[in-house]
């Protein structure tokens, strides 16, 4: 897939029109197939177009808005097929107009997990961008106190605290609790992407985590929740410090690991060492971390992930772990053109977490124990979301919802947000975290304070 930025958002138009059963001439026709056969996307001979299909179309045109998509190459994962994207966010609403582009990425085994990825990021951020027609209320106390659970209204106080303004009320926006699917108001600059003259405070969190665009919104959700799940496990253990647990060498997340590392690191003359931990949470929702190094330890890269089952969550973590590795790989490449001066905030982290050796890091060695996961046996993405909603009742957390699908792009964004757990990276502490580190004394022990993510 390769070509000027105008050919290839004409043939990415072209090929989600062919998709959608629409007659092109004869070259352009070949061309758009050339793009489907490259990202296996059947072409509907019937009448009847498969909603699956549809989607794909979706991100195909909303490919062919974007300022540039291209391919990366890792060194270190020949196998890693990789995508990155570049977009002007006045592509959600004018209210964005004369923000930066903004650059997403994806990665997978195929061009099309690379370029699905990459894209639904994309309409990921585009979708929770404020827009004109978005309905923002400021009740008063009473409006919201009583429908918020203890952890949800410790995060809307240390929210309050944030303000910009202090005289000016927030504004909140409506999400739908899932344990009941009872409406509830939460701040609105944690629910959508605002302009800064319009935010009443600098969100203390990315916004992405736990945002998740997807083929359905059961998909979606489920996939958001699921992020939420990492991001507090990964805290847990990197901030909180609590130690990683062994995986057993005959377990299917071992077979996957070492078959899928065979495959990305095909043709490295020396290949980094990579091992799995289980940093599983008391939720019980499988979490792995995927670590990497050179031979000598040095180089540390990290992969996440939280899935319903331990190998599919050891896939996740590795090829996350190798797109880290490409990311290190570019800013090394920066830092050797343009010295440090060019390096940003986020490229300075990469270099310090690196600069950790992975073999003198308590963290990154696994204890010998094991985690119990929670059965998770369902297929549905919607049976499975409601398995963790439960789980996570027991433990007195709230999710909550906001469907965030826009009609300009026409494919479904969740945003989940589930006050009681940890995010990584962020600025507010929770009690899960400081409970944490209450008892074990802390990660910065073992990691001298250096950022994960």
């Amino acid at each position: 897939m390769s070509g000027t930025v105008n050919s290839m958002q004409e043939l990415f138009a072209q090929a989600a029109s062919l998709l959608l059963g629409n007659a092109l001439d004869a070259a352009k026709n070949h061309e758009a197939k050339s793009v489907l056969e490259a990202l296996e996307y059947g072409v509907e001979s019937g009448e009847r177009i498969d909603p699956k299909n549809t989607n794909r179309a979706h991100l195909l045109l909303a490919a062919s808005r974007f300022a540039r998509v291209f391919e990366l190459a890792s060194p270190d994962a020949p196998g890693l097929i990789s995508f990155g994207a570049q977009f002007d966010p006045a592509l959600a609403d004018p209210l964005h107009s004369g923000s930066p582009l903004v650059s997403v990425s994806g990665v997978g085994l195929t061009l099309q997990e690379a370029f699905q990825g990459c894209i639904g990021e994309g309409i990921e951020y585009l979708s929770q961008l404020q827009t004109g027609t978005d309905l923002l209320f400021k009740p008063g106390v009473d409006d919201w106190s009583g429908k918020l659970n203890p952890n949800a209204l410790e995060l809307v106080v240390r929210l309050s605290e944030r303000r910009l303004q202090p005289e000016r009320a927030l504004s909140w926006c409506r999400a739908t609790r899932q344990a009941d699917g009872g409406a509830v108001w939460l701040p609105a600059d944690i629910c959508l992407r605002r302009p800064p003259v319009q935010r009443d405070f600098v969100p203390p969190f990315p916004l992405s985590i736990g945002s998740a665009a997807g083929p359905s919104r059961d998909a979606a959700a489920l996939h958001g929740l699921l992020e939420l799940i990492e991001r507090d496990a990964a805290s847990l253990w990197w901030r909180g410090g609590q130690l990683a647990r062994s995986i057993p060498a005959q377990d299917p997340a071992c077979i996957v690991a070492e078959e899928l590392l065979e495959k990305l690191r095909h043709g490295v003359s020396s290949p980094r060492r990579t091992w799995l931990l289980d940093i599983t949470t008391d939720i019980g929702v499988p979490c792995v971390a995927a670590v990497s190094c050179r031979a000598d330890g040095s180089g540390f890269a990290c992969g996440l992930a939280a899935r319903p089952a331990l190998d599919t969550a050891a896939r996740s973590a590795i090829v996350e772990m190798c797109q880290g590795e490409l990311a290190d790989a570019i800013v090394a490449a920066k830092r050797g053109e343009r010295g440090d001066d060019a390096l940003n905030v986020q490229d300075r982290t990469h270099l310090r977490r690196a600069a950790i050796n992975a073999d003198q890091c308590k963290l990154l060695q696994p204890t010998a124990e094991y985690a119990a996961h929670l059965p998770l046996h369902a297929t549905e993405a919607s049976v499975i979301f409601e398995l963790i909603v439960q789980r996570l009742e027991q433990l007195g957390i709230n999710a909550f919802c906001i469907d965030l699908t826009r009609e300009c792009f026409a494919v479904p964004v969740v945003r989940v947000i589930v006050p009681g757990l940890q995010l990584e990276p962020s600025e507010i502490v929770t009690a899960r975290l400081q409970d944490t580190v209450a008892r074990t004394g802390g990660g910065s022990i073992y990691t001298g304070g250096v950022p994960l993510i």
